[in-house]
């Protein structure tokens, strides 16, 4: 099941901090034509998906282009010339209310943050968001639908039952209507996103939320290399065997640069794994077309054994399954990292800087048995945000908050996403000799206001400043993760599932304790079986009944 966290969110979203005017995203492959809803999903009607209307052109040309499904073309500069993607004025007043997200402190309020003042002023509303922070976020949300209070626009995360129920309660507008076929192009950023990532964010076949994109490959496994290429393997582990050889080799080290403690690795992440031993999606269909979850699979089964006895071998930090990243303090030969860190943010050269002697690079990936790795790709859109349902009773008020969402939605390469990102040239952003924009630290915290805004447009992947140096290296690393990316059976057709809505949580949790257990010690690979069994008693079998219905019927 899905895994909601800081970094899997900042993956999918990407990262707009510091050299380029902001993070992105990604779409997959593009459907041709117009479509009606009616019969993607059970339910739904009749109505035309949104007229895709792609955001103006970038004025620089991209350092690599790739016709790879699953890959994006790659910018090392940023557009010069930035077009004006709102030619509305701002509203005449009114208040706009939110619940959104937040990773750490919120920014500063309104009266001490010439920022958010200034938002207001081009929105022409007063923004008021409810700032909820993440590990308390579905807590919360619970509490705001229960209270029958719900605020104009709301971050959803549907790969949370707690979420989805609220969808499901009706708490949130259906949208289908008003913003079906070429009614969507009063509002051009959000008409900025294709067919596919619509067609994927439907819910019994209705447009309830207003997807962002997201870049199908959000995430990549980076290597210590001043490490590994003190192994007798180096730096391109061609399987799993070598992969295990290096790492036994780096932990045998003991220490790197500065005296740190160093392992093979440090925290346990599972998505890396899953890509090297090619275990493929969660539900997946088989070669005779059965639909199987991936703990049934042999490559899963391979993949704990061989963690297993990485854990064994000192491998691992015995801290390694902690799921707070911040007790680590050692160093590791290979990390689970967002793309928007390691390419589009400094995150590389922090690292460096901070450890000095240290490397970092990114890991072009083996396949446990010697071929590629398989890679399954994101679903097409990623963070997305709903509109209250009482407040959309309103016309004129649900035109205004669309209009309010579709200027927080700007795409890259706009004025407003300039402003939306850096905030204010002159306080809390300059340019550098190279036109772009460097944030000034001592402000940042007066940013984040918004975060129900979603991505739209322009999809590529994007250099900072101090990566554009290693743009041919991670143009690489991603095409060869591209070639070997694949879609899951079940893309658009997750949440479809009433069981994994009520129970996926509980099922989730059920799953990673005992896969922690086994690679840890603590269970034992050979009692597989039987955690499957249970798994499947106790709600597994019932959603692979919903899926395979769904499947069925299209």
């Amino acid at each position: 099941m899905a895994r909601f966290s800081r970094r899997t969110f900042l993956g999918a979203v990407g990262v707009g901090a510091g050299g380029m005017l902001a993070g992105a995203a990604l779409t997959g492959c593009t459907d041709s034509g117009r479509t009606k809803s009616g019969g993607t999903k059970g339910g739904g009607g009749n109505f035309d998906l949104p007229t895709y209307q792609p955001a103006p052109d970038l004025d620089v040309q991209p350092f690599h282009v790739s016709e790879t499904p699953g890959m994006e073309n790659v910018y090392t500069e940023n557009p010069q010339n930035l077009f004006k993607s709102v030619e509305r004025g701002p509203a005449s007043g009114g208040t706009i209310t939110t619940f959104q997200l937040t990773w750490g402190d919120p920014p500063k309020p309104l009266k001490m943050n010439p920022y958010w003042e200034e938002l207001n002023k081009r929105l022409g509303v007063s923004f008021k968001p409810q700032f909820v922070p993440q590990p308390v976020f579905d807590e919360k949300f619970s509490t705001m639908l229960a209270s029958g209070e719900v605020p104009d626009l709301v971050f959803l995360n549907d790969q949370s039952a707690v979420n989805l129920q609220g969808v499901r309660d009706g708490a949130f507008a259906d949208l289908s209507e008003v913003l079906s076929g070429d009614n969507i192009l009063k509002w051009p950023n959000l008409a900025a996103r294709k067919e596919n990532v619509w067609k994927a964010s439907l819910k019994d076949g209705r447009i309830f939320q207003i997807p962002s994109i997201v870049w199908n490959i959000s995430n990549v496994i980076s290597m210590r290399t001043d490490l590994l290429e003190q192994t007798s393997i180096g730096t391109a582990p061609r399987d799993a065997d070598e992969l295990f050889t290096a790492l036994k080799e780096v932990s045998d080290l003991g220490q790197g640069p500065g005296g740190q403690k160093v392992y093979g690795i440090n925290f346990y992440e599972f998505p890396m794994w899953r890509w090297i031993f090619k275990t493929g999606p969660d539900w997946q269909l088989d070669s005779s077309g059965k639909l199987v979850h991936v703990s049934e699979t042999e490559n899963y089964k391979e993949m704990l054994t061989w963690l297993s006895n990485a854990w064994n071998e000192g491998i691992f930090d015995p801290a390694a399954m902690t799921t707070n990243g911040a007790e680590i303090v050692s160093g590791t030969a290979l990390k689970y990292d967002p793309v928007g860190g390691t390419f589009s943010a400094p995150e590389y050269s922090t690292r460096e800087a901070d450890v000095p002697g240290s490397k970092w690079d990114w890991l072009d990936i083996p396949g446990f048995d010697g071929d590629g790795p398989v890679i399954t790709r994101n679903v097409p859109y990623g963070k997305s945000t709903c509109i209250s349902a009482e407040a959309a009773k309103d016309e004129d008020r649900l035109t205004e908050i669309l209009n309010v969402l579709d200027y927080l939605s700007a795409p890259y390469g706009s004025e407003e996403l300039l402003f939306i990102v850096n905030g204010i040239e002159g306080h809390n952003f300059e340019f550098d000799a190279d036109g772009n924009p460097v944030i000034n630290e001592e402000t940042r915290i007066e940013l984040g206001v918004n975060y129900v805004g979603v991505t739209s447009g322009d999809n590529s992947y994007r250099a900072h400043v101090s990566t554009v140096d290693r743009a041919k290296r991670f143009s690489t690393v991603l095409e060869n993760m591209a070639k070997n990316s694949i879609v899951r059976d079940l893309e658009g057709f997750e949440t479809e599932s009433a069981t994994f809505v009520t129970k996926g949580a509980q099922l989730q949790t059920q799953w990673d304790d005992f896969e922690r257990g086994v690679i840890s010690g603590r269970e034992s690979v050979d009692d597989l079986d039987s955690f499957v069994s249970r798994y499947m008693s106790q709600g597994g079998e019932q959603i692979r009944t919903e899926y395979t219905e769904v499947l069925d019927a299209q």
